[in-house]
């Protein structure tokens, strides 16, 4: 029999139960032992039932509990004919289940859609933990790879052992350029890193990009500007040196017999102007050679603000003779790197703040180093000088171009070589008439 209201339910097997146990009293007074037993079995059943009935509600509040820990989000109850409590009860058992089923979905579609937009992603992504275990290596990055399964880092191994060693090596906020021979292609990678915490847990995310491609462009670019300026110097050199060597060359046909007084000295003349310009070509191609031959960087940990200081010692001179007020904004800090070599970087950045601040009103020099909270250095060296052209500024460590009537064109284009072979990098900012400032991120 089914009762709509759970205490007419508790009511009726109360009573039931009670009848029972009254039988069961009479029949062992009585001495029936045989109905005894009957009413003992039936007492038993009925308390068992009575129990049972009585903890359901609390099975089905454990079924509940259990579903949600699982992430099961199809349990449902029935609430008719349990009563106007009941009814409500598990109604509201129902909403809860269907209000975290409606979370799940949606976090599950959100998860998927990061998924699919990473994957889409043409820079290849790749995060791992603590235990270097891969939690994340989208299409991108297999594609680079040539590989499918990457579940741990020291998959890596065998890509690329260098590789490898920089995936675990590279800082937040770091940029590593690496040549990786993948099958039968040479990739020149860039990694960018950087880490984050979830949950207290450490995670590492590297960033792969195939710059392969622009590089290819930009080398392109950078060899058609060379070519153009050694054209352009080479060609100042040749031109009068052909001309006048012609001109020699009909002199000396015309004077075979008996040369004159006058005759000699146009002689003398064009070899002196030969003689010249052949040294000016000959000093050039030196100049091109020491481009060429910078000496691998030696490195070991070195105060910067000291380094600094000594280069300022040795440009003294200058600054009293241009009344420059040079200022050093600087705490200690340490950085690996090669003094020798970064001492002249200094040397060519002040050099050329010096040149710049010819003829300025109280002309002042500031370098200033700052530490980075991804550990880095900051350096900037900065001037409030005439500044440099927009159509000047692109071009400036391009070999062999200056804007100086005696200058070489090589010490910008030399600073930029000695800051790539530090693995660092070296912006420059500039307002034609307000100043210059060069950025070194060591």
């Amino acid at each position: 029999m089914v009762f709509k209201n759970f205490r007419i339910n508790i009511i009726f097997r109360v009573i039931l139960l009670t009848t029972m146990l009254g039988l069961l009293t009479w029949c062992l007074v009585d001495h029936y032992y045989l109905r005894s037993i009957y009413a003992g079995v039936t007492v038993i059943l009925i308390l068992v039932e009575f129990l049972w009935y009585v903890d359901r509600f609390n099975r089905d509040v454990n079924s509940f509990m259990l579903s949600l820990l699982h992430r099961d989000f199809t349990t449902h109850f029935e609430n008719a004919g349990k009563g106007k409590t009941f009814e409500a009860l598990y109604e509201t058992l129902n909403k809860i289940s269907l209000a975290f089923k409606n979370v799940s979905a949606d976090r599950e579609i959100q998860h998927r859609y990061l998924e699919l937009l990473v994957d889409h992603v043409q820079v290849g992504i790749l995060s791992f933990d603590v235990n270097e275990r891969i939690q994340l290596a989208n299409n991108a990055l297999k594609k680079i790879l040539q590989r499918i399964d990457l579940l741990h880092l020291d998959a890596l191994r065998t890509i690329d052992l260098n590789l490898l060693t920089t995936v675990r090596e590279i800082k937040a906020g770091q940029t590593r350029l690496l040549k990786v021979k993948i099958g039968n292609e040479l990739l020149q990678l860039s990694l960018h890193a950087a880490e984050f915490k979830l949950n207290d847990e450490y995670f590492k995310l590297i960033s792969f990009q195939n710059i392969r491609t622009e590089l290819d462009i930009r080398e392109m670019e950078a060899w058609q500007k060379l070519i153009r300026v050694m054209t352009h110097e080479i060609m100042n050199s040749i031109s009068p040196i052909t001309s006048l060597s012609s001109t020699l060359h009909n002199v000396v046909k015309e004077q075979k017999q008996a040369p004159s007084a006058a005759s000699l000295d146009t002689l003398d003349q064009g070899l002196e102007a030969i003689k010249i310009r052949s040294e000016g070509l000959s000093n050039f191609t030196e100049i091109y050679r020491r481009l060429t031959r910078i000496p691998t960087p030696s490195f070991r940990p070195t105060e910067i603000k000291t380094l600094i200081a000594r280069v300022a010692l040795l440009l003294e001179t200058d600054f009293k003779k241009n009344n420059i007020n040079f200022q050093i904004h600087a705490s200690e800090r340490h950085a690996l790197l090669d003094p020798e070599l970064m001492e002249q970087v200094f040397i060519n950045l002040i050099r050329n703040a010096i040149d710049a601040s010819t003829g300025i009103t109280d002309p002042t020099i500031s370098v200033a180093v700052i530490p980075q909270s991804d550990g880095r250095t900051l350096i900037s060296i900065k001037d409030n000088g005439s500044g440099i052209e927009p159509e000047i500024l692109e071009n400036i460590f391009v070999p062999f171009f200056t804007t100086k009537m005696n200058g070489s064109g090589i010490g910008l284009a030399l600073t930029k070589q000695i800051i790539h072979l530090h693995h660092a990098e070296i912006k420059v900012s500039s307002i034609s008439g307000q100043g210059t400032t060069f950025t070194i991120y060591l």
